[in-house]
């Protein structure tokens, strides 16, 4: 992908426009990867009434999955909305940090230390910032994940897919932002109880209708994560760290 191309796909995504999950078309085993085809369409679903059981047993395996996973590593492939394909690898540790670094085709690195998200353009020698908690990312990297703020929607695939369940979140405060949908895996407890969960993509959706999906493969949790992650090299220069010191 040529570098235009991939800053117009960024910068509205984290920008404000919305982040949203949506199921995949078959979940991936350790170790492999995902293609464009995999991950072209999201799956049709079934939406739950909020006043079930089976909703509010399903968001809290979610609720607490996601509370549960502090440090994350995988492999990502996206999907842009022109259709076009990148890869790379995902950090995350709550609360506050991710790093998406792309592969060496495409000079651009996304990274917040916990409080600030950076988009570093290596080729044109640029930052572009934003306040983590005002991007679609603040739901996966909170302290602490509440979903019954933000989710209005529980589902689940249909038939052979009802292991998949996806939640979709949306902030009525600031609808420019579009919807976030995170897709996962569910696997029976043993002996009943709540459904063990696994995090596989996610699909955004932003205020143009615009459609990015995210899956993930070989993923690690709860892993000790290097704290030079969640820095990077400044493009602009000692200039331009003389000319803030000076301010």
């Amino acid at each position: 992908m040529k570098t235009p191309v991939m800053r117009k796909i960024l910068l509205p995504l984290l920008a404000g426009c919305a982040l949203a999950l949506a199921p995949l078309t078959l979940p991936y085993a350790s170790g492999e990867e995902a293609t464009s085809e995999d991950v072209a369409a999201p799956l049709p679903t079934i939406e739950l009434s909020p006043r079930t059981d089976l909703h509010q047993q399903r968001l809290e395996a979610v609720e607490r999955y996601l509370n549960s996973v502090t440090t994350l590593r995988a492999r990502f492939v996206q999907q842009a909305p022109d259709g076009s394909v990148s890869r790379g690898i995902f950090h995350l540790e709550r609360p506050g940090r991710v790093r998406f670094e792309f592969e060496e085709a495409i000079p651009i690195l996304i990274v917040s230390d916990g409080r600030i998200l950076n988009m570093v353009d290596y080729e044109l020698g640029q930052v572009t910032k934003w306040p983590i908690k005002d991007t679609p990312l603040a739901l996966l990297v909170a302290d602490e994940i509440v979903l019954g703020k933000n989710v209005t929607l529980v589902s689940s695939g249909p038939g052979e897919l009802a292991n998949m369940i996806s939640i979709t979140a949306r902030n009525p405060k600031k609808p420019e932002q579009g919807t976030m949908t995170l897709i996962f895996s569910a696997e029976p407890a043993t002996g009943g109880g709540l459904p063990e969960m696994t995090l596989r993509a996610w699909q955004v959706i932003d205020a143009q209708g615009g459609l990015t999906t995210v899956t993930l493969a070989q993923m690690e949790v709860n892993l000790v994560l290097d704290a030079a992650l969640w820095k990077f090299k400044d493009p602009r220069g000692d200039r331009f760290k003389r000319r803030v010191r000076r301010r």
